[in-house]
């Protein structure tokens, strides 16, 4: 199976990042010797499983930044990830290809083919409208060690969510409303679970909730078949959104060339 792909590039640089880091978009940031959102880049186009990739941020710095090919778009961003997902979207309907959508950040430098071609072939084991990825801590730390996450201790062990999904084309309209309250309470597990009701905030706090219950009332809320997938690829769970990650993905990039 192959996916269209949506790259969210909007993201100003309006954190502590900006302190070490002063670009106006996030995207643009240096590691090593290139632009963040250049790896990311890289890495989808490196997969035989991606057709068109559309980039969703300031179009004409990223224009400048990545190659000119035939299925490669920019769009203008949005005021936030949902609206410049929603951007991407409008040209998606004109120029797509693909029944499923992968839709990744620029904040992911240190992502690899092999981690999303993974990713992709485990949701293709599951017949779901909503793919998202969770990664443990145990893999996490195996791979950066005290790497700073959110963390959220669940029956099947302690995770910290992706930052990939992967959806069905047809129900992106369904999905838009309820993306937006995840997106806005990402940090906050427990926000995240009252969205989804205050039994499951309570299993949440003394560790008791399953994945399969927040798979089910997911589906009761929105109408959307959602699987989370088990990654054994921690970076999928890393993004840099503070110095200390930004430190992390110097460490890692700084001798990578293209």
């Amino acid at each position: 199976m192959k996916y269209d792909v949506v790259i969210l590039a909007g993201g100003e640089n309006s954190s502590d990042l900006r302190k070490i880091a002063p670009y106006d978009n996030e995207a643009l940031i240096i590691i090593g010797n290139y632009p963040m959102i250049y790896y990311v880049y890289k890495s989808l186009r490196s997969s035989p499983l991606v057709e068109n990739i559309i980039v969703s941020g300031p179009a004409d710095s990223l224009r400048s930044i990545l190659p000119r090919e035939d299925n490669l778009y920019f769009v203008n961003g949005g005021e936030n990830a949902i609206d410049s997902f929603s951007q991407a979207i409008e040209l998606l309907d004109k120029i797509g290809t693909t029944e499923y959508l992968l839709v990744a950040p620029t904040d992911i430098p240190l992502i690899t083919s092999e981690a999303i071609e993974d990713f992709m072939h485990q949701c293709e084991k599951y017949d779901a409208d909503f793919y998202y990825p969770v990664t443990s801590k145990k893999v996490n730390e195996e791979k950066f060690p005290g790497v700073a996450r959110t963390y959220v201790r669940l029956r099947e062990g302690v995770f910290t969510g992706g930052n990939l999904f992967i959806m069905r084309k047809a129900m992106i309209p369904k999905g838009l409303e309820f993306a937006k309250q995840m997106v806005e309470n990402r940090k906050n597990p427990l926000k995240m679970a009252r969205i989804l009701g205050i039994s499951l905030a309570w299993k949440l706090i003394w560790g008791r909730l399953a994945i399969p219950v927040i798979e089910k009332r997911f589906y009761d809320m929105t109408g959307i078949r959602g699987k989370a997938i088990i990654s054994n690829f921690a970076e999928v769970g890393v993004d840099v959104d503070k110095p200390s990650d930004l430190e992390l993905a110097q460490k890692y990039l700084k001798e990578v060339s293209f």
